[in-house]
């Protein structure tokens, strides 16, 4: 584990570079509601075992883990803790390009509480990112236009049997990143909030088609 003085908003997260001699896009892992650093990397491995990654802490305690931004009481998103913890992200992520731990614009991997900041990423500092991986996202501002993301590619996927997401989510979230240009894939899985089994693979074929080494 390592940390940056420069970037006190995490300084827990876990760098694994060099994993391959050529040179993917790295990874950005972004876990969920209280979950840690370390939740996603499984996930990574299985997706693209030849890409260097970083795997980011919450900076917000939740239960007994960790989260990227807060929600309200009756669990509605906090629209201001999300705005001021996604430029937060974003200016360690500008700062990690600058410093060489980036070696080229990555793409956000983030699931459930991740995923609406990795979306919140797109909808503000979209410069900063090549892409996104959407695990069981939310929108993070349901009335707004994205910007133009046309030099973007986008992969949503959601859970048909997702407890913590109504069927109009995905709807709406998908419909807000086609609009902006982006390069854009949606998949619905024949399970709940968790992940399916057949799921890595289809995240690593698209990663490969869409991110393939320089």
């Amino acid at each position: 584990m390592m940390g940056i003085d420069a970037m006190p908003e995490y300084q827990d997260f876990i760098s694994i570079s060099g994993r391959t001699a050529l040179d993917p896009a790295p990874l950005v892992l972004l876990h969920g509601s209280g979950m840690h650093e370390r939740n996603l990397i499984a996930l990574a491995d299985k997706v693209g075992a030849d890409r260097p990654y970083l795997s980011l802490r919450g900076a917000v305690k939740w239960d007994e883990g960790f989260a990227f931004f807060r929600r309200n009481p009756d669990r509605t998103l906090d629209d201001a803790d999300l705005f001021n913890e996604t430029h937060h992200l974003a200016d360690f992520l500008a700062k990690a390009s600058t410093t060489g731990l980036l070696k080229r614009p990555p793409v956000l991997v983030g699931f459930s509480n991740g995923a609406i900041i990795a979306a919140s990423i797109l909808l503000h500092r979209p410069e900063t990112i090549a892409g996104a991986v959407l695990l069981r996202p939310l929108s993070p501002a349901p009335a707004a236009d994205f910007p133009d993301l046309r030099n973007h590619r986008i992969l949503i996927l959601a859970g048909e049997r997702d407890e913590r997401r109504a069927p109009e989510d995905v709807v709406l979230i998908r419909d807000q990143v086609e609009k902006s240009g982006a390069g854009a894939t949606t998949r619905l899985v024949p399970t709940g909030h968790d992940l399916g089994d057949d799921e890595p693979d289809f995240i690593r074929n698209w990663l490969a088609e869409n991110f393939p080494p320089a």
